[in-house]
């Protein structure tokens, strides 16, 4: 029975694409980092930023590390982030975000500790 469900939620994954970005845990944590990424489209490409955070060395947040991080796609297209340093339980992470092509890229991005 529990292989079913298993098999079930992974073919539920596959078969939903979506462009949201959800690594680590967000409940009960507080929330150190939010931005709008919001970017216009390019003409004929792909429009690709990147976002770098880096914990900031405060006495609330020393000793910590970063155990949730949601991306958030605001168009609801096939835009993709992706973790290319750092995230969960480092203290910095870098985002990189792509959007469709000839598509404007707008993330919602949070960060807990």
């Amino acid at each position: 029975m529990k292989l079913q469900i298993i098999i079930l939620v992974l073919a539920a994954v596959v078969i939903v694409e979506c462009g949201h970005l959800f690594v680590g845990t967000n409940i009960n944590r507080p929330m150190v980092y939010h931005h709008n990424a919001k970017y216009d489209a390019k003409l004929f490409r792909k429009r690709v930023e990147n976002l770098h955070y880096v914990l900031p060395q405060v006495p609330s947040t020393i000793g910590k590390s970063i155990q949730g991080i949601l991306a958030y796609d605001k168009t609801h297209s096939t835009a993709s982030a992706n973790i290319t340093q750092g995230g969960i339980w480092f203290t910095f992470v870098n985002l990189r975000m792509k959007s469709e092509r000839v598509n404007k890229l707008n993330y919602d991005v949070y960060i807990y500790v």
